[in-house]
């Protein structure tokens, strides 16, 4: 009689369970590519960051606003804000990129707000960087 009771309740505690490391793992997983994306910046590797993070559809005006920075240099950046939300499948990350337009060395600060979604391409799901680069004015 113990273990008719015990066996649904046990059942119920594992799949809860692996919902919340499945949680855990969309979050791990957005704050890596967030991490990746944000390092790309700031090494000079916007280019390749059009090619990785955002979806096939804003690739070509991610190329326009990577052109547009091609004389800005990226000397850093802060995460102000980062909030994850795995089971609406969205995340919002908040930065401040300090950077320099040559000829100029004087050193400049711009808000990034990034969108991301974690969004299915063909069989796997991914994060996907749905906002472009900020303006380096």
């Amino acid at each position: 009689m113990l273990l008719r009771i015990m066996l649904p309740i046990l059942a119920i505690a594992l799949l809860g369970g692996c919902e919340t490391i499945k949680k855990q793992n969309i979050s791990w997983e957005m704050e890596e590519c967030s991490k990746s994306y944000n390092k790309m910046i700031r090494w000079h590797e916007m280019d390749t960051a059009g090619t990785v993070f955002p979806p096939e559809e804003l690739q070509e005006e991610f190329t326009r606003k990577v052109q547009a920075a091609k004389k800005v240099t990226v000397t850093d950046f802060r995460v102000k804000n980062y909030q994850c939300s795995p089971e609406k499948g969205e995340a919002t990350v908040i930065v401040d990129i300090d950077y320099y337009r040559e000829p100029s060395v004087t050193v400049k600060t711009v808000e990034d707000k990034q969108e991301w979604r974690y969004v299915q391409e063909n069989e796997t799901m991914r994060w996907r960087l749905m906002t472009l680069p900020p303006d380096f004015p």
